[in-house]
């Protein structure tokens, strides 16, 4: 057997790294970290330094983009935390009074932004049910049936034998860096994206999204598609203005609010589209989280009054 090569980086210097990239500056990324700004930039440093990289360009407004080097990491952190996060979970509801755990997922989109506020509102409404945050593929139908996962997410009206719950009114939006030309309008039609790479998370289109309603009718084809599996990475491509997309304006909330791409719509009239919560049909249990993740997501601030 071979030994083990220890690793250039501790967790806290990929908890740094993740939080630059989600928060795009270093101000924002230490106050969610409960850090000060000089410890970030030390982190930061002796990061870069261990892996004698640059994992990030700075801007002259602070901003700090990923280089294709820290985009890497940026990747393999997210999904290591949240494995790590998923396994803490696990062992405290192994150990707890917890009763049932449904495991929840996104289709589609690694949106996860709502979780934090739902699950602490389950927790005390709700103590004997647990969430697990899970990855659901590509099939929510097939995911659902071997029972991997319990509830699922999803813009659109997914297909198959699934009981569905509305929770998101929604809609389709262009997104773009915040420099781009496009960027200025208050609405847009497809022929505007003719000469544009579009960035897109699904090589199959898929029936009552953006090519069936907006980009097939107009008969005008984009320049450049390329398929990118990851929204994370799609965001981070059109904030460095490599390309446009076309993505629920929910599912980037996040990114829209903190100032790092910009959303037009897509035609006078939007684009609009309604997140469902997919579930078994003979689940009773998901069916409950699902209709209390409804009402939760219909006032998501009610806690806060």
């Amino acid at each position: 057997m071979s030994p083990t090569v220890p690793l250039r980086l501790d967790l806290r210097h990929y908890e740094t790294i993740v939080a630059i990239v989600d928060h795009s500056t270093m101000t924002a990324a230490a106050q969610q970290l409960s850090i000060s700004q000089s410890a970030m930039s030390y982190r930061l440093a002796e990061a870069e330094k261990r892996l004698g990289a640059l994992l990030f360009s700075r801007s002259p407004d602070r901003r700090l983009t990923p280089t294709g080097h820290g985009l890497a990491v940026y990747q393999a952190a997210s999904r290591a935390i949240s494995e790590l996060q998923r396994i803490e979970n696990s062992v405290v509801v192994a150990s707890s009074a917890v009763e049932a755990t449904i495991r929840i997922g996104v289709g589609g989109y690694e949106a996860y932004h709502w979780f934090p506020a739902f699950l602490d509102r389950l927790r005390r409404e709700r103590p004997e049910i647990e969430l697990d945050l899970v990855v659901t593929g590509d099939s929510i139908e097939s995911a659902l049936g071997a029972r991997t996962v319990d509830l699922v997410i999803a813009p659109g009206a997914p297909e198959g034998d699934l009981a569905l719950v509305p929770v998101v009114d929604d809609e389709l939006v262009v997104v773009c860096a915040l420099g781009h030309p496009l960027a200025a309008a208050t609405s847009l039609d497809a022929g505007d994206l003719a000469d544009e790479t579009v960035l897109t998370y699904n090589a199959h289109p898929s029936p009552g999204f953006e090519y069936e309603r907006f980009v097939r009718p107009s008969e005008v084809t984009p320049r450049i598609v390329r398929v990118v599996r990851q929204t994370s990475a799609i965001i981070e491509l059109v904030a460095a203005g490599v390309g446009v997309s076309i993505l629920s304006r929910w599912a980037i909330s996040p990114s829209v609010d903190a100032g790092r791409v910009a959303t037009v719509r897509c035609g006078p009239e939007g684009l609009a589209i309604a997140w469902h919560a997919a579930h078994r049909p003979s689940d009773a249990l998901a069916a409950e989280v699902a209709e209390r993740l409804r009402v939760h997501l219909a006032d998501p601030g009610r806690d806060e009054r």
